[in-house]
């Protein structure tokens, strides 16, 4: 099979992963034309002093279970194999590897972008990917010497509020199904608060 063209890279901690998660890089998809998504779990955030909730395998499995179906995305373990905490430009430069002949764009939020100069080496990591940001509204701010596409739309799903709730008490209408059985299944969050 030939590699794909345009790849996004999507980092985050997935914990767990929503539908608004989906809908961003479904809508990068559209707008940047992408071949694939990369979906990928970071093991620890170096920009959060909290660890996740939910075990490395547990964002895993949920990822694989939100994503069953999606042709266009897949799930990256890359980073779980990697020391904590997982810098993007380490990630970027092992995907350039693995899709040499790809155009790679790293998938983000505006908060993330209005903060990607307190990323570990933000023009190292702007000379390997384009940055497409979805901008919930918010028109990212110029960056010189950075690439970016801005693709816009907005989704309520927030991975904090479903942490908040008892599995009995989701918001089902941010999870998909098979990931709000699994959440329920293994009593994951609230009741760890």
């Amino acid at each position: 099979m030939d590699s794909p063209r345009r790849v996004a890279l999507f980092g985050g901690t997935f914990d767990p992963v929503h539908l608004g998660h989906l809908a961003i890089a479904g809508l990068a998809r559209e707008t940047m034309n992408l071949d694939r998504v990369i979906f990928i779990p970071c093991r620890q955030s170096p920009h959060k002093n909290e660890c996740p909730l939910a075990s490395e395998d547990e964002r895993i499995e949920m990822l694989e279970l939100a994503l069953a179906g999606v042709s266009w995305a897949v799930v990256s373990e890359i980073e779980m194999q990697l020391l904590p905490p997982s810098y993007s430009w380490i990630t970027a430069e092992a995907m350039s590897e693995i899709y040499p002949e790809s155009r790679l764009f790293w998938l983000m939020g505006t908060d993330q972008w209005n903060a990607i100069q307190t990323w570990s080496r933000p023009a190292h990591l702007a000379d390997l990917v384009e940055f497409i940001v979805h901008d919930r509204g918010d028109e990212p701010r110029p960056q010189p010497g950075f690439r970016v596409h801005s693709v816009p739309g907005s989704h309520p799903a927030s991975a904090s509020e479903i942490r908040s709730r008892t599995p009995e008490n989701l918001p089902v209408d941010w999870l998909h199904p098979d990931v709000a059985t699994f959440i329920h299944a293994r009593t994951l969050y609230g009741c760890q608060s």
